[in-house]
């Protein structure tokens, strides 16, 4: 009997195999913690990924709530993107979050935009409407923050 990688029974443990070496690889490069180069943070992400599968609540809590843990990611890895793109360099002001105010305001537009879109993602049992109003507010939130934060200070 060959097993495929479609059938229902294996694709949680290779979904979430692949989320936690994806998550765990990502983290331990960017971050740099203990210096180790490639290879040894795909060998030690391996090695989670590997364990983390083992464990069978982990496999079906990923299951239920890999779309919404996706989509955090997504906006994180966002944010660390931009963040390294548009990041302080020498000589550059402190307070220039003008490229982060830019996307926040279009991230909005295109919530407000999609937001119905993006409920049928949503687990069973959460409110959409209650979703998207937080969604919608954390982005305000730091909307106003930034321009608040970017202002001038008297010399």
């Amino acid at each position: 009997m060959a097993i495929s990688l479609i059938d229902p029974v294996v694709m949680p443990f290779i979904s979430t195999f692949l989320f936690v070496f994806a998550l765990i690889f990502g983290l331990l490069s960017y971050s740099k913690i203990g210096e180790f180069n490639k290879k040894v943070n795909a060998l030690l992400a391996l090695a989670i990924a590997g364990f983390s599968v083992m464990y069978e609540p982990l496999v079906l809590g990923m299951q239920q709530y890999m779309p919404i843990a996706a989509a955090v990611l997504i906006v994180v890895f966002f944010f660390a993107l931009l963040k390294k793109i548009f990041g302080k360099k020498e000589g550059d002001k402190a307070g220039d979050t003008v490229p982060l105010i830019i996307t926040l305001a279009v991230l909005l537009l295109l919530m407000v935009a999609f937001g119905q879109n993006l409920t049928s993602f949503l687990p069973a049992g959460m409110d959409p409407q209650s979703v998207l109003w937080g969604v919608g507010i954390i982005i305000a939130v730091l909307f106003f923050w930034l321009i608040y934060k970017t202002k001038e200070t008297p010399q």
